[in-house]
């Protein structure tokens, strides 16, 4: 079995240098800060693989495309489009080189995402007859064996295990999951993800179904004035992440600074084995406009807590149903969301309005701590925001302000300048209130909570000689009641970064 398994790796590897060798973007990756998690790269390796396979028509591509590419700054992406405006349609990849600010590995990294196509831009339409016919289609799996035991795993009698429950995990060692993807050009998306933990059981003991977790999802996307279509498991974030940010948006600190001041991507469709951060239901993005947008979305799940005399006392987020005490967490509560959104995206004005309403059918009530003293507490939360970006010449200023229920409120302001195409100097102020209670919220912070927290961030990032780039970055942050594991109100910190490269 293992000389099986080995085989299979060195196909598997073989397959990825092969993948490596073909496609210049992932040495993008390097150039990206090495903290971030496995699975958001992983997630966003896939989005871009997906780009990569279905390519955009230079000639007739839009603002939104361009920005869907993370190593392109603002600046750059309104160069490419005044160049092509400027000067016509390309004849060549070789053109791109001409736009002011294109460097060579930038030009690389974009060639895999685009071809020479005609200027004459037609209406997208999907051709049901073709969607059978022209697809492509794609099963996944994995499978972790571990070669040393774990403690869950030891043997125990029966006296032990019943005075002793969590003691030992109900499944075996091995972690395995299956996925199943569906695609028709960039526009249709299809999928069903399967997942098994190490430690659960498997067509056995409680979990009769097979794997413990399984995700769905049909995604429809630019047909007309239909923006996006999902039914089932998506994932929803706008502005910066103050109103709601469930997943697969998010900047570190040490990403590219010409891109940190890009809002959200709307409704995306949902690919990844994260049991917590999604939405179910139904959601819709529609183009009232030549420049407005409508989104409108629903969500109902069940979510797993430790329930206590009727109150929520914690939300369980670790997606782990090993033990008994698991179990007892396991879908307790139900979760009620719905949401909508208006975005007028202008030449140099952009703006939107998001609100977003969620409701348990229990109290969400922890147990008091000294650093939990503000944290989301109640049945229902109400969240609405406003964000806005204002481009002026070599000046970019763009932010997110939202309030709770209760009128507290958080704020997020970024001032972006780039005296040339190649150098950014970027200044954050963030500000949000030790009471602000936002239950589905994730933006730039230090704090794990979007509350207790205010903060000043300087960057520069600069490839002004040829060769040789840097990134540099200081963040002075405050809170302003104790945290978890801290014994005091009011603790500061600092974190910077100097990179060469």
């Amino acid at each position: 079995m293992l000389i099986r398994v080995f085989i299979v790796c060195i196909l598997v590897s073989y397959t990825v240098v092969n993948l490596q060798a073909q496609s210049n973007w992932i040495e993008w990756k390097e150039d990206v800060s090495e903290a971030e998690e496995m699975s958001g790269w992983q997630e966003q390796y896939e989005f871009l693989s997906e780009l990569a396979e279905h390519p955009f028509n230079i000639n007739t591509i839009t603002k939104e495309q361009l920005e869907q590419l993370p190593f392109l700054s603002d600046k750059i992406i309104e160069n490419i489009l005044y160049y092509i405006y400027k000067y016509g349609p390309m004849v060549s990849k070789k053109e791109l080189l001409g736009i002011e600010g294109m460097d060579w590995q930038t030009r690389r990294f974009l060639e895999d995402f685009i071809y020479i196509g005609a200027s004459d831009k037609e209406e997208d339409k999907v051709y049901w007859k073709n969607v059978l016919k022209y697809n492509k289609q794609e099963l996944l799996t994995r499978v972790d064996i571990p070669l040393y035991m774990k403690s869950g795993y030891a043997d125990h009698s029966e006296e032990v295990l019943e005075k002793y429950p969590n003691r030992k995990y109900y499944g075996n060692p091995v972690y395995h999951n299956l996925r199943y993807r569906f695609q028709y050009r960039n526009q249709l998306y299809m999928g069903l993800t399967a997942e098994k933990d190490a430690g659960e059981p498997f067509f056995c003991k409680y979990n009769k179904k097979g794997y413990d977790f399984y995700s769905a999802y049909f995604f429809l996307q630019d047909v007309k004035k239909l923006k996006s279509l999902a039914i089932g498991n998506y994932r929803v974030s706008f502005g910066y992440g103050l109103v709601i940010n469930t997943g697969g948006f998010s900047f570190g600190k040490s990403g590219s600074l010409g891109t940190m001041n890009r809002f959200g991507r709307g409704i995306a469709k949902y690919t990844s084995t994260d049991e917590n951060n999604y939405l179910q239901g139904i959601a819709a993005t529609y183009k009232l406009k030549k420049r407005w947008t409508l989104s409108a979305f629903y969500s109902f799940r069940k979510k797993d807590a430790r329930v206590e005399d009727m109150f929520i006392r914690s939300l369980k987020t670790d997606g782990f149903h090993r033990l008994k005490k698991d179990m007892e967490k396991k879908n307790m509560v139900n979760n009620q969301l719905i949401g909508s959104n208006l975005t007028y995206n202008g030449k140099t004005v952009e703006l939107g309005l998001t609100g977003v309403y969620t409701v348990f059918n229990k109290v969400l009530n922890p147990d008091l701590r000294p650093y939990n003293l503000y944290y989301p507490r109640g049945k229902y939360f109400f969240n609405i925001g406003t964000n806005y970006k204002f481009f002026l010449h070599k000046f970019i200023f763009s932010g997110e302000t939202a309030f709770d229920k209760s009128g507290k409120i958080a704020t997020l302001n970024m001032l972006s300048y780039s005296p040339a195409v190649h150098t950014s100097l970027l200044l954050i102020n963030r500000y949000y209130d030790k009471r602000y209670q936002a239950i589905h919220a994730n933006a730039f912070g230090e704090n794990s909570q979007l509350q207790n927290e205010t903060g000043v961030y300087i960057g520069l990032e600069s490839s002004y000689l040829r060769k040789l780039k840097i990134l540099c970055y200081a963040d002075f942050f405050h809170f302003f009641y104790r945290r978890y594991q801290v014994d005091r109100d009011h603790t500061s910190g600092i974190d910077g970064l100097f990179q060469l490269t």
